[in-house]
């Protein structure tokens, strides 16, 4: 059955013609609440949409619907038959809501305020029978007809009473008062402890040193910069709930979380940096391990989808224009330095995939990669997670990195990347540190090479322990998140491009002097 909108007067239909114009197609929703405001907007007399009842997206704002029913995208809002009203006629039925509502304000605060007066009123009249009264003079027989006594809270209470009752009279406080302000102490004690207790970003708000400890950013002021970048992304994402569980037919944002977008970015970074366990980081945030699984997976993928647009790889111009003065004397022409790093993985059950992995360098099965810095210092390059048998010239081949080099580039590397072969069908260089041959030793010249390219080549190696500074990378990485393992190594290698930066962009660096 072709879709289209059942709103009166819409002759929008699921075709070309509406792909192209990027119109969407809702059905009803099942929830009953948010059911009758979308029948209630559509307002079709005596009518009730089926299964096959769509609205198009040109009725909500901005082309999407929301979960909370504050949201203005509730539910349908625009409507082309209906009387579109004027900026004029908005703003004048603000300034009448504001009124109003500055008027119910006024009108609840009076309200308090006189129920809190009777209740003292009937509090002292209630308990006046268990106070003495004060010694009344014998001579005085008179009428009595008002009695004004001061409270210990300062209030004065007009009593009118026959001259054979005397009521009233000034008394101790209040037992039920007393026990209602202990008891209001201590809800304020147990919310400040509870404060204390828990996690989230006041933690590091405005402490650059605990940022740098917990997430791995240098300054708080970055730590808010990459979340506001962020946070139009992440109030539309749909969380992970596992495959065939996460539906993403519609655009629909995510029913709000225990957890702020905010604390959940904090969470993800703490786990990152400092390589917590999810059960202890769900009970410093008081949420579940189910929750910050969900939370964890899902704010991983919307990190590595922006970081990469943010991380891609740079133009030789810019290369250029941010090369050190030690490279410009010794080698401009280098494009690219790479080296590949392994992390320990846990072996699993089966033999195919432990001979694929076991890395004789490292005697354990491992997933290889090969990450590329720039003479600055900036990781541009990182690849995927390959076996940890793989050899170096295998990775690189194969990797992409190659064909994203130009005519003239060259590339430094470590003695065992021998692609200088691969290198040159793509007119490019290799920088190595010359081999020893059949010779008993290394000529002058071939030392002062070999030192020349190691006191350059190290920034790699330092930009690689930067990564390995997360400290989720650290020992073995248990085969439940090797799905994520990609994922997460390239978000650790694009944050520390965040980081201050290893290489000076003008001045040559102590080891390179």
């Amino acid at each position: 059955m072709v879709k289209t909108c059942c709103v009166y007067k819409c002759r929008n239909v699921f075709n070309a013609d509406a792909r192209s114009r990027g119109v969407s197609f809702f059905r009803f929703p099942k929830d009953k609440r948010k059911r009758r405001v979308w029948v209630k907007a559509v307002n079709r007399d005596k009518w009730e949409p089926g299964d096959h009842s769509w609205i198009c997206s040109d009725h909500f704002l901005h082309g999407w619907h929301g979960e909370d029913p504050s949201d203005d995208n509730y539910g349908p809002t625009l409507f082309q038959y209906k009387v579109t009203r004027s900026e004029e006629d908005l703003i004048r039925e603000k300034r009448r809501l504001d009124r109003e509502s500055i008027k119910e304000k006024h009108d609840e605060e009076v309200l308090l305020k006189e129920r809190e007066t009777a209740s003292l009123q009937f509090s002292l009249l209630a308990h006046g029978l268990y106070c003495r009264a004060e010694e009344a003079s014998d001579d005085n027989d008179e009428d009595l007809c008002a009695i004004t006594t001061d409270t210990t809270d300062d209030v004065n209470i007009h009593l009118t009473c026959d001259s054979d009752l005397i009521i009233g009279m000034q008394c101790e406080d209040d037992p039920l008062l007393l026990e209602n302000r202990e008891l209001r102490q201590e809800i304020s004690r147990l919310r400040e402890e509870l404060g204390r207790h828990k996690w989230g970003v006041e933690r590091i708000k405005d402490n650059d040193g605990m940022t740098k400890f917990y997430t791995g950013l240098p300054s708080f002021a970055i730590f808010l910069w990459l979340f506001n970048y962020l946070a139009p992304k992440c109030s539309r994402m749909t969380y992970w709930r596992g495959r065939g569980q996460t539906t993403a037919s519609d655009r629909v944002r995510m029913s709000s979380s225990y957890l702020s977008p905010i604390d959940q970015f904090f969470a993800v970074l703490m786990r990152l940096k400092v390589g917590l366990f999810i059960q202890d980081i769900a009970e410093r945030f008081q949420i579940s391990s189910a929750s910050f699984s969900m939370i964890f997976t899902t704010w991983i993928s919307l990190l590595h989808a922006e970081l990469k647009f943010l991380n891609p790889f740079p133009s030789k111009d810019i290369i250029n224009r941010t090369m050190p003065q030690s490279f410009k004397v010794k080698y401009p022409s280098t494009r690219v330095i790479i080296d590949c790093t392994e992390l320990f993985i846990q072996t699993s059950s089966s033999i195919l995939n432990q001979s694929l992995t076991f890395s004789n360098y490292k005697h354990h099965t491992t997933v290889k990669y090969l990450v590329g810095i720039s003479p600055s210092g900036v990781i541009t390059f990182v690849s995927e997670g390959w076996p940890g048998k793989t050899s170096d010239r295998h990775l690189t081949e194969n990797c992409g990195l190659i064909s994203l080099l130009e005519p003239g580039d060259s590339v430094m590397a470590d003695k065992g990347f021998t692609i200088a072969d691969l290198l040159e069908k793509q007119q490019c260089f290799l920088n190595i540190p010359p081999f020893r041959g059949n010779a008993n030793q290394f000529s002058t010249d071939d030392v002062y090479r070999t030192q020349e390219i190691a006191q350059l080549r190290i920034h790699v190696e330092r930009s690689i322990g930067r990564v390995k500074n997360f400290h989720v990378l650290e020992g073995v990485v248990p085969l439940s998140i090797v799905p994520l393992i990609n994922k997460i190594f390239q978000v650790c290698c694009w944050l520390t491009n965040l980081d201050l930066p290893l290489v000076d962009g003008k001045k040559p660096t102590s080891e390179d002097s």
